[in-house]
């Protein structure tokens, strides 16, 4: 009668440890959540900076501003119950000592993925007669596939020319002075992987002080980490 007892727990432990190794083989592997889906950052043709998200859903978006450090911190996290009101958000951007920073800081990953721009006040040179920008206003999105869209205008009579700078790791685009009647562009960016993605507005003007000499002028620039790069 023992052994009989004894085979039946042996027989009832084997079925319920099978059971749940079963169970635990058929549960889906706990997938983090996406936060942050894709974002434009943009200069409009006043020179005033903003940035739009998009975010999963049920995701509550906070910004801090740190003026001290012209940086633009942008929290994301998800709402744990409470309904997000929506799933796109615009704020605006200031340059502070010409340039900022955007970090986004997300509750679900180590990683801060960030936007630093370095750029002149272009409102504050327009009322001082010292805006000669030849960029009328830019784009910069970043696509769900992990690839850039830049879309730009420039002023009338602008030559642009994109070249790769392989010394300084920098997609440059070369304004000058010309007779194209082309004023609206637009490229695709692949950003690889583990290396910063750099993009230079190269403006060719010619220097009020030295009527002769041109010089090359590196604003806008802008600078896009994932977090996880130089």
């Amino acid at each position: 009668m023992k052994k009989f007892n004894l085979v039946i727990i042996i027989v009832l432990s084997s079925f319920l440890f099978s059971s749940c190794s079963s169970n635990d083989a058929e549960l889906p592997e706990e997938q983090s959540t996406v936060l942050l889906e894709n974002y434009l950052l943009k200069r409009d043709a006043t020179g005033a900076y903003s940035i739009d998200l998009n975010v999963g859903e049920d995701v509550i978006v906070d910004k801090v501003v740190n003026s001290m450090e012209s940086t633009n911190e942008i929290y994301l996290s998800e709402s744990y119950g409470k309904v997000a009101q929506k799933t796109s958000y615009s704020t605006d951007l200031r340059i502070e000592n010409e340039s900022f920073k955007i970090n986004f800081i997300s509750e679900n990953d180590n990683k801060i993925p960030s936007i630093t721009v370095y750029d002149d006040n272009i409102k504050f040179l327009s009322k001082s007669g010292e805006n000669g920008s030849m960029l009328k206003d830019y784009t910069i999105s970043k696509n769900e596939d992990g690839t850039f869209e830049l879309d730009f205008n420039v002023n009338n009579k602008v030559e642009v020319d994109f070249v790769y700078n392989e010394e300084l790791l920098t997609y440059e685009i070369h304004l000058e002075e010309g007779n194209s009647k082309e004023s609206k562009f637009s490229r695709t960016i692949e950003k690889e992987e583990g290396e910063l993605l750099k993009i230079d507005f190269v403006s060719h003007t010619n220097n009020a002080n030295a009527k002769a000499a041109v010089v090359a002028i590196r604003k806008p620039r802008v600078i896009v980490s994932d977090g996880d790069d130089g």
